[in-house]
């Protein structure tokens, strides 16, 4: 059940903030209220859109204009950077557009785009793209799903760990089946 803390100070301001950043739940949340009556579905988005490309813009302008501080930040992330930089060299379009839905690329995503030199217009352009299908996906989730789906991902983003950990073990377990189907 979503506290009641949650609902009470929830507001327009938090989820403009919680959107620079990556704001899933802060989006189902809102589209939850808005079923309610509480908040207006169109400024949401709005306020949604706003705060995700004004924290896109900065990620990519700080990855383009402050190459050194980027490539010591991106470091921390080498395993996660190998998987986007396999995806960028592929196709950076598809990065662009769905980076905010892989859960822990957003922030390395956008600095090694912008420390690649891509154009900003054409970043700035599927950008939003990108950052509208992410707000409409998540207030919509929100909106139809209520509450059990914010609980869901809270209850996601407080066992993340455990989840990679399956994950990880399950991805092993396929790779040795694999194997043995070879042998």
């Amino acid at each position: 059940m979503i506290t009641t803390f949650l609902l009470t100070h929830f507001s327009y301001y938090i989820l403009f903030i919680w959107s620079l950043f990556e704001g899933e739940i802060g989006l189902s949340l809102a589209g939850y209220m808005s079923k309610e009556g509480k908040f207006d579905f169109f400024l949401v988005l709005c306020i949604a859109v706003s705060g995700a490309l004004i924290g896109d813009m900065a990620l990519f302008l700080i990855g383009k204009f402050s190459k050194n501080s980027t490539q010591k930040y991106l470091q921390r992330y080498e395993n996660r950077l190998e998987i986007i930089e396999k995806w960028f060299k592929h196709n950076v379009v598809w990065l662009i557009l769905f980076e905010r839905f892989v859960y822990g690329t957003h922030i390395p995503s956008l600095l090694l785009i912008g420390h690649s030199g891509y154009s900003f217009i054409k970043f700035f352009l599927l950008d939003i793209i990108g950052v509208v299908l992410w707000a409409l996906t998540f207030t919509l989730l929100g909106y139809y799903f209520g509450e059990s789906v914010v609980t869901f991902m809270l209850l996601v983003q407080r066992h993340l760990s455990l989840l990679l950990l399956l994950l990880f073990f399950a991805i092993l377990l396929f790779i040795q089946r694999k194997k043995a189907e070879k042998n």
